[in-house]
């Protein structure tokens, strides 16, 4: 419906802002109309706790770890470091997902 196809386009739009950056390993799914508004990432030479307190302290809310999913880690190979999850919702707007994108890529590098 509605609520998910504009999370996908947040989700896709999230993506685009930050697939070049070298320091930032995307886990997304090869076929994007089939993913939830969740992205997963890490990151070269953070980890992503760090990485989540950077973004809280901007008014940034993202959840960092294991997400309650050992297996799905286990299958990525992230068991050792987790990931950085940004959900999307209906209430998130374009110009939030550009922002949280560019603080992103501040702090990472």
């Amino acid at each position: 419906g509605a609520v998910l196809a504009h999370e996908q386009m947040l989700m896709r739009r999230m993506e685009q802002y930050i697939v070049a950056n070298r320091n930032i390993e995307l886990f997304a799914s090869p076929q994007p109309e089939k993913q939830a508004g969740v992205l997963s990432m890490r990151f070269s030479g953070l980890d992503v706790e760090s990485a989540a307190q950077a973004l809280s302290a901007r008014g940034v809310a993202v959840r960092a770890g294991l997400h309650c999913a050992l297996y799905a880690h286990r299958t990525a190979g992230t068991l050792e470091s987790g990931t950085l999850r940004v959900s999307f919702s209906p209430f998130n707007t374009p110009a939030q997902i550009r922002a949280a994108a560019g603080y992103l890529m501040e702090i990472v590098g």
